[in-house]
């Protein structure tokens, strides 16, 4: 790695680059065999497939979908907050307890802490950003084919919905 240029070990706010955090711990579930996903979680008809992609017809914010499951993509905290709870459900565990166990206890992401949305909560050092991006580029907590079909388009014929920005 390159030098760093700042205060590397200071905690800044990660907001929606949580999301990688928590959907690298459901990825984790999955190949623990904890959850699949293809199980339903979030609204009816929905799955953590749908929910990982933005998919589950849920707003950016509230619980009320605006949208059939696998109809549009919606970019959308609500989802993630969802997906924190069918994980939670799953892994019998609180959701970022889960996280911490499955990923940022054995990545050594020791400044990085997670508080209130499972879509925006983490706070973390460079140090640690930089561990989760040399996670995601060679990883070590799941096979390199999970995290391949993982960041894959899913559902790609669909279109896509920005709140507050557009299509």
């Amino acid at each position: 790695p390159g030098p760093v240029a700042g205060p590397a070990d200071r905690a800044f706010a990660w907001a929606s680059v949580t999301k990688l955090l928590t959907a690298l711990a459901t990825l984790v579930a999955v190949e623990e065999g904890s959850v699949a996903l293809d199980d339903p979680a979030g609204p009816p008809g929905s799955t953590v497939r749908h929910l990982l992609a933005h998919a589950s017809g849920l707003p950016f914010d509230g619980h009320t979908p605006v949208a059939e499951p696998g109809a549009e993509r919606i970019y959308s905290n609500a989802g993630f907050e969802a997906l924190g709870e069918a994980l939670a459900a799953a892994t019998e565990m609180a959701a970022v307890d889960y996280i911490r166990d499955a990923v940022l206890g054995p990545l050594g992401l020791a400044a990085t802490t997670l508080e209130g949305s499972l879509a925006s909560g983490a706070h973390g050092s460079l140090n640690d950003l930089l561990g989760l991006g040399r996670e995601l580029l060679a990883p070590t907590l799941v096979a390199s084919e999970t995290l391949a079909a993982a960041t894959s388009v899913a559902f790609p014929r669909l279109a896509g919905l920005l709140p507050g920005f557009g299509r």
